[in-house]
């Protein structure tokens, strides 16, 4: 019997961390004697008497690739091939650092060409969770080094990071991707980093009991399996067939060879009963179907000519809250079961036919905000040919029901992840940690996001033993699935989360990569990772490697105010004011938005009254000055870009790094 095991980020294809001693451990039976052979080295130990076991190689160079040989003194042997030296990056976070590169192979189709390099390789770590406390041993993942065939499973964001890192350094970069969808930072949190969060640590509590766990997620299952079929028993387009319904009434709409139009005429309106005009795309609160919980059909046609005929084609219908089933020509050609993924399906050869053709959608709304995704693609195309899907369409309700019960996603409770996927990496020595998270405590924890992010960059460089680099994304704009305070519904305070993160900055060893201006209105999911990743890679470049070059946009260092003449005869209470934002990082500053215009339009103050108004802004060499023509008494508050989006043009630097959204106080600065 095999007794002589290694963890499995101690394996064939690993990355070893440059310039430092580098530990390798295993398990073994207690007592024997275990010697590695790397690179003409021997080191040996002896196990303990849990039959644990570790040595220390000695500082590496960058290089590769090498052999690592384990013998231990009962003849037992392990042989490790192809090891790299160089740099290894924890990845870790929610779904914007877990979104795989199939999802923006259409922004970036040609890198599956270019993108072999047997020195970026990647760690992929399977959701799980563990309440009990930290696994000894991960229980999934393999190194894998990128080529076309690997890359769509890379980590987007984490891929490119590593692109950019390596053509700026040439040192193999490895990376670890600890991430899931959805999750919370304290879900990457021990106990002893939340230590004073009694609530998250009683939610911790109660899910270390496996027989709750087990109930919930049969609760789950339950809940969902019996919404979907009481709603799918009530469905008329179900019980009707309006897929194929439909495709009769496309038919008859365009057929030009009725012999009496006028019971053509009656025809058409006996197929129209109970459907009524909208033009996708559209939010649904915007119409007659506000609120509305069940499922909604949608149908329309569309012409077809001899060169997209016959053939295979693409069809695209943006994103879809909350899920979808589409038929072309009453085919079944595409399902999504939630709302985030793109909807991209294939329309098969041979279904699209000359002439009229048919597309209906179902659409199930689960909790009243449904919606066809603004300045999204609608369209069936191949190659240069296309037709477009926005516009009119026709709608019919199949069935309203109840919400659905909430989901009780079991894996972001506080100190699950941490235990199961991050505490077993501890022992492996890595470079530093890359962060993108922060989407799903806009809703939860917001107010407490600053001290959740300090304690754990803290926790993780203990449980590391060294100060470890910590780089992190900003949130980036996103409003679409933002409602406001006033409308006494969900409320999402990403402006908060991301003043926490860029205040987070104060941690020596930090860098932040600014993405107001990289993420999409309309998307939670935004297709940009390569801005994204090249701004992480220069914060690693230029703080690791001490490569001379910006990485940051421009930062406010100091604020003064002076009340203009003009006003001051007109008396106290009656003062407007000019004040001056003094920046470093600056160099060449300028205001631009690709969509936006060149106008800066998002700075505003608040006055002693807490009454917010916007502000003129000038850029003067490398200050930005902001005018304030109304009676103002004393400004509280300074404000750039505190909302979930930009209204105008955003400022950089010469080097292209916008500058974050901040938000100054009178007694508090800049935090």
């Amino acid at each position: 019997m095999e007794t002589l095991k290694l963890p499995r980020l101690i394996s064939e294809g690993m990355i070893l961390q440059q310039k430092k001693k580098v530990r390798i451990w295993g398990w073994d039976e207690p007592g024997r004697q275990v010697t590695v052979s790397f690179l003409d080295m021997k080191y040996s130990c002896e196990t303990d008497k849990k039959g644990y076991w570790e040595v220390f190689v000695n500082e590496l160079k960058p290089g590769g690739p090498y052999e690592m040989r384990i013998l231990d003194s009962a003849g037992e042997e392990k042989n490790i091939r192809d090891i790299l030296v160089g740099d290894v990056w924890m990845c870790s976070g929610q779904s914007n650092m877990e979104l795989p590169m199939r999802r923006v192979l259409d922004r970036y189709p040609g890198e599956p060409e270019q993108c072999a390099n047997t020195f970026i390789r990647t760690f992929k770590i399977t959701e799980k969770s563990d309440f009990h406390g930290p696994l000894r041993e991960l229980e999934s993942g393999a190194w894998t080094a990128v080529t076309p065939d690997t890359l769509p499973d890379f980590s987007a964001t984490a891929y490119f990071f590593a692109k950019h890192l390596y053509r700026l350094t040439g040192v193999p970069v490895g990376l670890i991707n600890a991430s899931l969808g959805g999750s919370r930072i304290e879900s990457w949190m021990g106990r002893d980093m939340l230590a004073g969060y009694q609530d998250f640590l009683a939610t911790a509590d109660r899910y270390g009991d496996d027989d709750f766990v087990k109930g919930q997620l049969e609760k789950n299952e339950k809940q969902a399996f019996g919404w979907h079929r009481r709603l799918d028993g009530m469905d008329l387009g179900l019980l009707e067939n309006w897929p194929q319904k439909s495709c009769e009434w496309g038919n008859r709409e365009v057929s030009e060879e009725a012999s009496d139009s006028g019971s053509q005429e009656a025809s058409k309106k006996a197929d129209d009963s109970g459907w009524l005009d909208v033009n996708i795309p559209f939010f649904f609160e915007n119409t007659a179907l506000k609120g509305f919980i069940g499922s909604v059909w949608f149908r329309r046609t569309f012409f077809v000519d001899e060169r997209l005929a016959g053939k295979e084609a693409k069809l695209w219908l943006g994103t879809i809250v909350d899920s979808d089933t589409v038929y072309v020509n009453g085919v079944c050609v595409g399902h999504t079961e939630y709302q985030y993924p793109p909807r991209k399906y294939m329309v098969p050869e041979g279904l699209l036919k000359q002439g009229t053709n048919t597309i209906v959608i179902r659409v199930k709304c689960e909790t009243g905000h449904g919606r066809f995704t603004d300045g999204k693609t609608y369209a069936v195309f191949r190659g240069e040919e296309r037709v477009e899907l926005s516009g009119a369409w026709q709608y019919r309700i199949g069935a309203s029901c109840e919400m659905i019960a909430e989901t009780d996603f079991v894996n972001w409770k506080p100190t699950g992840l941490y235990h199961a996927m991050t505490a077993p990496c501890h022992r492996y020595m890595i470079a530093g940690i890359v962060w993108y998270q922060g989407e799903s405590n806009t809703h939860a924890a917001a107010g407490r996001y600053l001290e959740l992010m300090e304690r754990m960059i803290s926790g993780y460089r203990e449980k590391w033993g060294e100060e470890l680099p910590f780089f992190y994304v900003q949130l980036p704009n996103f409003e679409a699935d933002i409602y406001e305070k006033e409308r006494n519904e969900t409320y999402s305070d990403w402006p908060g989360i991301r003043e926490a993160q860029r205040q987070a900055l104060k941690l020596p060893g930090t860098g932040m990569a600014v993405a107001i201006d990289l993420g999409e209105d309309n998307d939670l999911h935004p297709l940009n990772k390569e801005g994204i990743g090249y701004r992480l890679a220069m914060q690693a470049a230029a703080k690791l490697y001490g490569l001379r070059a910006e990485c940051d946009g421009p930062q406010v260092e100091k604020v003064s105010m002076e009340r203009t003449e003009a006003q001051e005869a007109a008396g106290e209470g009656c003062t407007t004011w000019r004040v001056t934002l003094h920046c470093k990082n600056a160099t060449g500053l300028y205001a631009f938005s690709e969509d936006k215009g060149t106008e800066i339009k998002d700075f505003e103050i608040m006055d002693e009254k807490g009454l917010l108004r916007p502000v003129r802004a000038v850029i003067i060499r490398n200050d930005v000055v902001l005018r304030c023509d109304e009676a103002v008494g004393e400004i509280r508050e300074i404000r750039y870009c505190y909302h979930n989006t930009n209204s105008g043009a955003l400022l950089y630097n010469e080097d292209g790094f916008p500058m974050s959204p901040f938000l100054w106080e009178r007694h508090g600065g800049l935090g």
